[in-house]
Formats: C-alpha cells, structure tokens, sequence
C-alpha cells in the first residue's frame, strides 16, 4: 500500500477493502463453516478480525467504513453478550453439577459453557481466555484440592522453570517497550494495538506460571491426575499405569509420546499406560498417547506411591 503509485492507491484500497469485508468471509464460510458444518455465529469473530486488519492497514479515508461496518457487526456482538448474560445461572448450574465429579475449575467452566451454547471451537477458545485471566489476574488466589485426600507432586523445582520464566519476562518487557517506540514513528494506532496485545501475553505468561505452581499432579488411591499447568490435563486409574521411568538429559526414549515438560522436549520422567489416555488441553485439541514426557519433582516418593 504504501509503494504503490498515488493515482493507484484509492483502486488498490478499494479492492483490498472489498477482499477483507466480502471475500475473506465468504471464503471462510465456503471453506470452514459450510463443509465442516461449524456454527455460522463464528464469521462476526472473522469478520471483526478482518476489520481490525483493515483499519490497520488503510488509508484513512478508508478507516470509516470500516468503523461503519463495525458498528454494524457490534450489534450482532451486544446482542449475544446479552444472551450470554441471560444464561449465567444456566452456566453455574452445570459448572455446579461438574464439579461434583471433578473439582477442576477451568476444565469445568469449559464443559459447562459447552453444555449451553454448544460444543464449538469458539466457545473453548473463549472459556480458556476467561482460565487465562483468572490465573493471570488473580495469580494470589489459592487452588482449591481437586482430589480429597490425595498427594500432590510439584512440576516445576527440578527444571528451575522459575529462573527460567523471570528471564523470559524480562526479554518482554524489554522488547515490549523498544518495539512500541519502534512502530510510534510509523503509527500511533498500531504501536497501541501491538502493546495492548504485548501486556496480554505478559498476563498469559504469569497465568501459565501461577497455573503450574498451583496445579500439581495428584495421586489418591486409585486415581491419578497428571497436568503441566494450564496447558494440559490427563486424568486416569493408577491401575492403567504400566511403567514410571526416570529419564536423565543424556537419555530419549525410543517410543512415540506426549511432550508434556514444562519446557516441550524436557521432562525427568516416563509414564506409559496399558490404554491409551486422552491428552486434554486447554483450548480443546488433544490426542491419545500411551506414553507421556513430563517434569515431577520427587521422583522416587512419586514412583513408590504408583507402585509399580
């Protein structure tokens, strides 16, 4: 846009204009929501995202139609956060219902969202945002005991993944403040967006590391609940667990399975299971392994109360 010739530039804003209001939308729908039979309610969020790319991108004669059209699709969006207001009660009922087989509050919360408004890709994505922010907002709050009477296993002393998280938020701050005077020169608009999109990360980062200091692995006495975090869950019987291995840096296990650490590839131990177990994340996707990689600290009181 902005190496194309002035006589040329209006057309080009014009088409590029088109392709993020009719096209792209329309693409998805031909391409995603059509064939895959996904809830159509899915194109405001589409379409909200094209105009935030739009208005970033245009000249800024073009940016009023843009808000035009936002104000359009605002009120689709008002019209649903009303209708999610209206089933709040309808959330915590089920929420309540859940929680008395399995006290476990982000992965609750997303099943009692899924039972009112659907099983959508949209709705798990929006259930782990609100998991986000409550670790990340509310870091200082205390995790309440999934299992009664169980044994908990931290994940992450061994790895020194606490350093390892200081010297990561420090990089972002860093950058955070060097990449916003960077992009003032260009655009005030976009130096905002980029920061306020920045200072999320960096709540999604003290999320990720008050999550793994509160949700530790737990084992009772017939059941075993393994998780990283916010980042993934697996919960089964002890009697499924067919090995426990500790695994040394200089040592990869020859067979497929799940990168759990808190660093992907790292992890001290191996858990392999007789049936396969189904690795739940936190925005839905998620496979079944016979073996999972992953970081407990204590390894030896952990694999004496596995009883292998």
């Amino acid at each position: 846009m902005h190496a194309v010739p002035v006589a040329a530039k209006d057309k080009i804003a014009d088409g590029l204009l088109a392709d993020f209001l009719i096209t792209f939308p329309a693409l998805y729908y031909l391409i995603i929501v059509r064939p895959l039979k996904k809830p159509a309610k899915s194109l405001f969020l589409v379409l909200t995202v094209c105009c935030v790319i739009a208005y970033l991108l245009l000249p800024q004669h073009q940016r009023g139609y843009i808000l035009q059209v936002r104000k359009l699709t605002a009120v689709a969006e008002l019209g649903f956060v009303i209708y999610a207001v209206t089933k709040f009660n309808s959330i915590r009922r089920f929420y309540r219902a859940h929680q008395l087989s399995f006290a476990d509050p982000v992965f609750n919360l997303r099943a009692a969202m899924a039972d009112v408004f659907g099983d959508t890709f949209a709705i798990k994505v929006l259930a782990s945002e609100l998991a986000v922010l409550r670790y990340g907002l509310l870091f200082w709050k205390k995790e309440k005991s999934v299992l009664k009477h169980s044994h908990t296993f931290s994940t992450h002393k061994e790895f020194g993944y606490v350093a390892i998280w200081c010297m990561l938020l420090l990089a972002m701050s860093v950058e955070i403040v060097a990449f916003h005077l960077l992009l003032r020169r260009w655009s005030n608009t976009a130096a905002v967006v980029v920061t306020v999109l920045s200072l999320y990360g960096a709540i999604f980062l003290i999320a990720d590391l008050s999550a793994i200091l509160k949700r530790k692995v737990l084992v009772s006495s017939d059941q075993l609940i393994l998780r990283t975090g916010l980042r993934w869950l697996v919960t089964t019987h002890i009697s499924n667990v067919v090995s426990v291995k500790k695994i040394v840096n200089d040592s990869h296990p020859e067979e497929l399975y799940f990168k759990g650490g808190v660093i992907k590839n790292s992890g001290n131990v191996l858990i392999s299971f007789k049936d396969p177990v189904k690795i739940d994340k936190l925005y839905g996707g998620g496979k079944e392994f016979t073996s999972i990689l992953m970081n407990i600290d204590d390894f030896d009181r952990f694999a004496g109360m596995i009883n292998i």
